[in-house]
């Protein structure tokens, strides 16, 4: 896919957000001025999937994780292609209670995705890994769709996955079927890792505090990517947090 057909897709690409209310204005006393600066960094075109440098200030980070302590354990995954393995990692739900820094994060994210046909955002989720936990590999795209209220199937076109923490050891995102950075092509190793064994491939990215990714899991007919499945590998040291946006389609 060249870059003119990636900005096609790019701008061709509608969509809705969770509800919020009023502009994003800052009431006194606070100090949070929305603003939507980030800078975006292409890593590949089939699927796309896009590096985004600084896309969470401090200060939203840190209000994400003073929202709600009550942590959740996912129960098995089973992915089509490998023996049940357990998540072990935890996550928490973004209550639908807008606020100004929600409002301002989903409102970012919306400029990014454009014009992908969407019936909207689920709710915002926080995800945590402590040493010694995983989240194996899987595909954010349902392998059932989800029936909404208005009797349509719903599934997760894109998602973004942003981290909300640096981690000492491990905690890496990792795509072992997207081609990663060429053997020798430097890359900047504060966010990207190469695979250590012998003849690995995959994109595999380090925990960098308020950077993320967006990348699609459909192709353009709605069926699945099978690139995007990935995985988020064992904490060794440290906490891993991270911030899920997921885009819903449905017909």
């Amino acid at each position: 896919m060249s870059l003119s057909t990636v900005a096609a897709v790019v701008g061709a690409l509608s969509i809705k957000f969770w509800p919020f209310q009023g502009a994003h204005t800052v009431t006194s006393p606070s100090p949070y001025v929305c603003n939507l600066h980030y800078t975006p960094e292409i890593l590949s075109t089939e699927p796309l999937m896009i590096y985004l440098n600084d896309f969470l200030s401090l200060y939203e980070i840190n209000h994400l994780l003073s929202l709600n302590s009550n942590w959740t354990y996912a129960p098995n995954i089973t992915d089509p292609e490998e023996k049940p393995r357990q998540r072990t990692s935890g996550y928490i739900i973004v209550e639908d209670q807008p606020d100004e820094v929600t409002n301002c994060i989903v409102r970012r994210a919306d400029t990014l995705v454009g014009f992908i046909p969407s019936e909207g955002l689920e709710l915002l989720q926080i995800g945590r890994t402590q040493p010694g936990e995983q989240h194996p590999l899987h595909w954010d795209y349902l392998q059932e769709p989800e029936l909404n209220s208005a009797g349509k199937l719903c599934n997760r076109a894109a998602s973004f996955f942003i981290f909300l923490s640096d981690v000492a050891e491990g905690g890496e995102t990792y795509f072992p079927y997207l081609d990663g950075p060429p053997a020798e092509v430097p890359v900047d190793e504060r966010k990207f890792r190469r695979p250590k064994r012998k003849g690995s491939v995959g994109m595999m990215l380090r925990p960098v505090k308020g950077s993320g990714l967006f990348w699609m899991n459909v192709y353009q007919n709605g069926t699945l990517e099978e690139r995007s499945r990935h995985a988020g590998m064992m904490v060794k040291r440290g906490t891993k947090y991270g911030l899920n946006i997921l885009v819903e389609q449905c017909v």
